[in-house]
């Protein structure tokens, strides 16, 4: 009987020091379907607006789900303070035949303002083109006075402006009924960042990876099911992109796993983000790199300039821990193709800089080739342990990004093709100072156009060859080069026409 209480004791110590190595598993939330209403979800494919596509054509449905639970309390910092209830929402989209799914879950919190999916905005061709399945969720908050998502040197027309689009007072005004069970742990005294209140759900980290854990575990009742998961990547943009920069810095990628030991995140996209800009630690490489994940960010001009202007350095790329990070001059912070339901982005004739041909012309060109040609590329690192491609940083002049003398456009970075073969100068909101969220670009004039081109067919010539350039560097997609219509157009070049 001794020697028995010795095997069991070992074998006891024996699998506690196999589980510690492996991690911790979250717990495993519970999900119902969302009754129907009248209306289609927040967010949703169907609906018109920033985020629809033919889901139907692309052998593709939507299901809402309410996900409910307890996770951990997290503050800024990084402490676990104690598990609390929840309940969120998830919106997924998935393949009708199983044998269109590809494997590979993308994941996203959708953003504060007007409860978008940015990263399905900016993917969402190339996501249903290549069979993967989506799972965007709420991670927001009852309103508290006074508002976090507000910081006080926010100009109050600002302010005003998004007030109805944040929190759950803007979803349950939308569909009371659909939303008014959704709720998370919020105290703006016990959690702070930067010496402020922290406008993050506490929870954040928690339910991403409880989420992770439902999604690859395959349950037959679950949102899921009849797919098989084996892949769970994370593609953040915008302002929640800090909740998985927060995640990784600060170790839960190695302190949460799978049962098996293997991880719940296998890919981390992060995008449209100057980390730490909201409050807190400013990390550009997470301190607590994972050796089984990459860790990609995706910066556009606007948080590129914002780095440049801060004297903020540019992380290195790296094979080992996998590190990659793209400045994409040519690309705005937002779109209007990126606003959320119920958000109304001002003009330059909205703020008396109509005549300003700084403020005029907004930057529209499609960054979400770039981003899926990206995400496409980090789908490759995991799978087949392809690297990525690495950009050269945009050169720098202390606190001044370096423009080019012919072509007005930065040095260095991503060359896109409109950048590669540019028929304007992009500005971004920090040099123009036009007042407007949305970043603008002035068009050359036809005597400039002519001056680098020659003619119009000269210049479709050699933009078709830096299209060319862009798929074998990796920055674009066969799929996609098709559709990348040169920027000018034939009157451009027309002088006095």
């Amino acid at each position: 009987m001794r020697t028995t209480g010795r095997s069991l004791a070992l074998v006891m110590a024996v699998t506690c020091l196999a589980n510690a190595a492996h991690g911790e598993v979250p717990n495993k939330p519970s999900v119902l379907p969302v009754p129907p209403s009248a209306k289609e979800p927040l967010s949703s494919a169907y609906r018109e607006g920033t985020e629809y596509i033919d889901l139907d054509a692309a052998g593709y449905v939507e299901e809402e789900y309410y996900m409910f639970g307890a996770a951990p309390a997290i503050t800024a910092a990084g402490e676990i303070l104690f598990d609390a209830p929840y309940t969120t929402r998830i919106l997924v989209r998935k393949p009708t035949d199983p044998a269109q799914f590809n494997g590979t879950v993308i994941i996203e919190p959708f953003t504060w303002f007007g409860e978008r999916g940015a990263g399905w905005i900016l993917t969402r061709d190339y996501l249903v083109r290549e069979g993967y399945a989506y799972a965007g969720y709420t991670v927001n908050i009852n309103k508290p006075e006074p508002d976090p998502k507000f910081p006080d040197d926010w100009p109050t027309e600002d302010a005003a402006r998004y007030l109805g689009i944040v929190n759950f007072e803007f979803m349950r005004d939308y569909d009371y009924a659909r939303y008014a069970p959704l709720g998370f742990y919020f105290d703006p005294a016990r959690f702070e960042r930067g010496g402020s209140v922290d406008p993050f759900v506490p929870q954040s980290q928690g339910v991403g990876a409880q989420l992770a854990l439902l999604l690859k575990s395959n349950l037959p009742n679950g949102p899921l099911a009849g797919l098989d998961v084996e892949r769970v990547y994370v593609n953040s943009w915008a302002v929640t992109a800090q909740v998985w920069m927060d995640y990784v810095d600060q170790g839960r990628h190695q302190q949460w796993r799978m049962p098996d030991g293997r991880p719940l995140i296998d890919a981390y996209m992060t995008g449209r983000m100057a980390h730490g800009e909201v409050g807190g630690d400013i990390v550009r490489i997470p301190r607590k790199m994972p050796k089984d994940a990459p860790f990609v960010t995706i910066f556009t001009q606007s948080e590129l300039t914002h780095d440049v202007m801060n004297e903020i350095p540019a992380p290195q790329d790296s094979d080992d821990p996998r590190l990659r990070f793209y400045e994409i001059p040519g690309t705005p912070h937002l779109r209007l193709a990126d606003v959320g339901t119920g958000e109304i982005e001002p003009t330059a004739e909205d703020v008396g800089r109509g005549d300003d041909p700084d403020c005029t012309t907004l930057q529209d060109e499609p960054v979400e080739m770039v981003a899926s040609a990206l995400l496409d590329s980090m789908d490759r690192w995991v799978r087949s342990d392809t690297p990525m491609p690495r950009a050269k940083r945009v050169l720098r002049n202390g606190d001044t990004p370096v423009r080019d003398r012919t072509t007005g456009n930065l040095v260095g970075g991503v060359r896109t093709p409109w950048i590669a073969v540019p028929s304007a100068v992009y500005k971004v909101e920090q040099e123009t100072r036009c007042g407007i969220v949305m970043d603008t670009k002035v068009p050359y004039s036809a005597d400039k156009l002519r001056q680098m081109y020659g003619t119009y067919a000269n210049y479709v010539k050699r933009y078709e060859a830096a299209k060319a350039r862009a798929i074998e560097d990796g920055y674009l997609l066969a799929a996609d080069a098709a559709k990348l219509e040169p920027v000018a157009t034939p009157d451009d070049f027309r002088i006095g026409e």
